[in-house]
């Protein structure tokens, strides 16, 4: 059996198809199939990688894994380790330490694969052959005729070495010829790490190298000398014959701009070659052209051009997230405050020790989109857990659901919207956090901790969780405060009402299930669904305005509006239980007329 022949797993489980194999007292286990279709190895050496190629590499597995055949005259018998690396794919490791000891020569046998989830088992076989080889003579061929400082340059040839086999070094020799000056520069470069381009190591024939601005600067120019390959293994090198290099060290250059519209605070990116950042440098984007508002006609850019400091994330990439400062009437000049389409040219200006090269101009045209406020709601583990005490634990997606329906209503013609999982595509986003018990041990429902009202929403970014601002408590959503809402809860609070007790107590006393939905209950477990969605939902719609800049006119205190009848950012206790939950047909808060006004005014649709 594979298990024990290998001593890779306790205890003596049977495989599938091996019943008769397993001793009386065996335990009793459950077959499954796994399929090993191909094995992808033309030549390893000690640390390649062996990429298999099949069906039903489950994740949560443990594995194991068999070598059995010849090589080189010699009998092979040895396990080799196994790592998953998709339900499709693993890799064999050709480890040194266990095969460094085997003779060069065609290894001609077979693989055994098993695999162990819980009681389950499965093995799979499969013929293969492939080159062992002791080291690899690296080959060049070929080099791209163009590179761009601190940006990847590519290289063509053969036997370049990946992963845990060792390294593949390039040296250059020859001269460097500034294109503006004439200037000649001998140089001499040795143990330049090349990168194979397919960390599989099935691919050996493409790698790339890093352009250092420190080898030829950073303006044009041509290197024209000899280039030479070097792999290094543990214990064994082998060394390339010299050949032809040439290339000209070429303008920083744009090449897209992805997406081709956005609003303040999402993610640009920006594409290209040549871009200096971190130690190296900086890269700067000057824009030229005109400006064209929602509406209006265009109009050339103040100054002439704007200038642009995007964050660096590599030489062919960077980032640019667009923001604004604005005055006291909302009000900015500010690239992204403003709706409109942006037409011109784009140009990459990149500056290291003093010297700036102004790069190649690029057609650029670019939507800034109306400001959106991105919102993601982060339900917390105790926030399901607290769901218990309503007796609704089991049905947590359905509240969840519900809260997400009231916010989307009470910010209806806003444009603000509220995500479940964590934005990749903004950088500035807003974090509201829905938890347990109050972590500042005042019963509170809810509790913006930003710094200030961000009149405006100058800030896109503004997390109500956590401890952000000073002396300010913790913020979020706390779900079991609204059992103070109970008046069987022993709470003083002034809206505790009975009402609470006749929405929640039939579920209270007998938890809710997702079969009640369909049940004879199902109208009375609905109603607690929904009227604990609009309790939480409601109190939602509040904090966010608060960090959004509401209200508008203070009336009660500094943060909160005078009262009024079915208001969202009244005081707490202007907003009675039945407001809250909607029960018998009362209407829900709402924004007052100036605060959806101020709204729909810093985003509108």
């Amino acid at each position: 059996m594979l298990w024990s022949a290998l001593g890779a797993l306790a205890g003596s489980a049977q495989m599938s198809g091996c019943a008769d194999s397993a001793p009386p007292d065996a335990p009793q286990t459950f077959g499954f199939q796994i399929a090993l279709e191909r094995i992808e190895a033309p030549i390893i050496v000690p640390g390649s990688r062996l990429r298999v190629v099949g069906a039903g590499y489950l994740e949560g597995g443990a594995w194991a894994g068999r070598v059995v055949g010849t090589l080189g005259g010699v009998t092979v018998d040895r396990v080799i380790q196994v790592e998953r690396r998709a339900d499709d794919l693993l890799d064999l490791l050709w480890a040194a330490e266990a095969f460094g000891d085997l003779p060069e020569g065609t290894f001609v046998g077979r693989i055994d694969l098993a695999a162990r989830y819980g009681d389950a088992t499965g093995q799979s076989s499969t013929a293969v052959q492939f080159e062992v080889r002791a080291g690899l003579e690296p080959f060049l061929s070929r080099a791209a005729p163009g590179a761009f400082p601190q940006t990847a340059w590519a290289l063509e040839g053969d036997a370049l070495l990946v992963g845990d086999e060792g390294a593949t070094t390039l040296a250059l020799q020859g001269t460097f010829t500034n294109d503006a000056t004439g200037e000649r520069r001998d140089i001499a470069l040795n143990d330049i790490p090349v990168l194979a381009n397919d960390p599989r190591g099935i691919d050996r024939t493409l790698g790339m190298v890093v352009i250092a601005p420190a080898w030829f600067g950073i303006e044009p120019g041509r290197f024209e000398g000899l280039g030479t390959l070097s792999n290094a293994g543990r214990g064994w090198r082998r060394d390339a014959p010299p050949a032809s290099v040439v290339f000209d060290l070429l303008l920083p250059t744009v090449e897209q701009v992805s997406p081709s519209g956005a609003s303040r605070g999402q993610r640009v990116t920006i594409q290209g070659q040549g871009f200096l950042g971190g130690s190296e440098g900086t890269t700067i984007l000057r824009i030229e052209g005109t400006f064209a508002p929602l509406g209006a006609a265009p109009l050339p850019l103040a100054g002439g051009a704007l200038e642009l400091a995007p964050a660096w994330r590599a030489g062919d990439a960077l980032e640019l997230t667009m923001r604004a400062d604005y005055d006291f009437d909302c009000q900015s000049d500010d690239l992204g405050a403003v709706p409109g389409r942006l037409e011109g040219t784009v140009t990459p200006i990149i500056e290291r020790d003093g010297v700036k090269v102004e790069g190649v101009s690029a057609p650029l045209t670019f939507d800034v989109l109306p400001s959106r406020q991105v919102v993601y709601l982060k339900f917390l583990p105790a926030f399901t857990d607290s769901l218990r005490l309503f007796g609704l634990r089991n049905l947590s997606a359905d509240v969840q659901r519900r809260i997400l329906e009231v916010l989307q209503r009470d910010y209806t013609g806003v444009n603000i919207e509220f995500r479940a999982l964590e934005p990749s595509d903004f950088v500035d986003f807003g974090i509201l956090e829905f938890g347990g018990p109050d972590p500042n041990g005042q019963n509170l429902f809810g509790l913006d901790n930003t710094p200030d009202l961000d009149r405006c929403n100058e800030r896109l970014a503004d997390n109500l969780a956590g401890r952000n601002a000073d002396g300010a408590g913790y913020g979020g959503i706390f779900v079991e405060s609204f059992l103070q809402l109970s008046p069987s809860s022993g709470s003083d609070n002034p809206l505790a009402s009975a009402a609470f007790d006749e929405v929640f107590g039939p579920v209270i006393r007998t938890p809710a299930t997702p079969e009640d939905l369909l049940g004879p209950r199902a109208d009375v477990v609905r109603r607690a669904v929904v009227s604990l969605g609009n309790l939480i939902g409601s109190t939602a719609s509040h904090e966010i305005g608060h960090s959004l800049g509401l209200p508008v006119y203070p009336g009660c205190g500094e943060y909160h509006t005078a009262a009024a009848p079915a208001q969202l950012m009244d005081c707490g206790a202007d907003r009675p239980f039945e407001e809250r939950v909607e029960l018998n047909a009362t209407p829900p808060g709402a924004f007052g007329p100036d605060d959806m006004a101020y709204l729909r005014r810093i985003l509108p649709l």
